[in-house]
């Protein structure tokens, strides 16, 4: 199995035209690449957008090369950051699923009775992956969806697991940002495959099978 992970493209974030224009050449090199190597699915940790609303000719862009992915029968799964959120709902990564062209695996509903937030799976047809995950929010407002997760059902589910999220970790902060606001791995449930982060900006991988986290970064 082979997958690709990308995170903050924040495509169309650039007043300037030459520095707009080459965030978006590298989503569709990023694309290609994904296309020439075969990958089984693409996971967008968030922030594919700059904002929920994005211009229509970033839209147009990314829209072809989206249908040229799903044309070559890569599935793409998402979640929304913390720029591509919107509390209204009403986001283009909505859209785009409507359209058939990504997957939202930010899904779940909240328990009446324990007022617990119960997350769904949602599972890769060719490989039986099963992916889950939560949105970004900006100043930390994700936090409420950590505090209130309900974690036995996520670490029972049997198979091979990814959890997306779009946040800052403390393990995964490097040393000249030790000290912003973040929240600790152990809000996350353990026993899953790989844990497909964005947000930092900031590449860094760790893995503590030990305590429960295979590969995270």
């Amino acid at each position: 199995m082979k997958y690709a992970h990308l995170a903050d493209l924040h495509l169309g974030s650039w007043r300037d035209e030459k520095m707009r224009d080459l965030s978006t050449k590298s989503f569709i090199q990023a694309m290609d690449e994904c296309m020439q190597e075969h990958v089984d699915f693409i996971l967008f940790a968030g922030d594919l957008f700059n904002t929920s609303l994005p211009a229509l000719d970033i839209l147009k862009t990314v829209t072809k090369k989206l249908k040229d992915v799903h044309e070559h029968g890569i599935p793409i799964y998402i979640i929304a950051g913390s720029h591509d959120f919107s509390p209204s709902g009403k986001t283009m990564v909505d859209v785009l699923e409507n359209a058939g062209l990504l997957v939202n695996v930010c899904k779940g509903t909240i328990n009446q009775e324990t007022k617990e937030l119960e997350l769904q799976f949602t599972t890769d047809p060719k490989t039986g992956t099963k992916l889950t995950g939560i949105l970004g929010r900006k100043g930390q407002l994700d936090q409420r969806y950590y505090d209130s997760l309900h974690l036995p059902s996520l670490e029972a589910e049997e198979g091979y697991k990814i959890f997306m999220f779009h946040t800052t970790v403390s393990e995964l902060l490097p040393t000249d940002l030790a000290k912003i606001e973040s929240q600790p791995l152990s809000v996350f449930p353990k026993g899953f495959d790989y844990y497909a982060g964005g947000h930092i900006h900031h590449p860094t991988l760790v893995e503590l099978p030990e305590q429960g986290y295979n590969t995270v970064t």
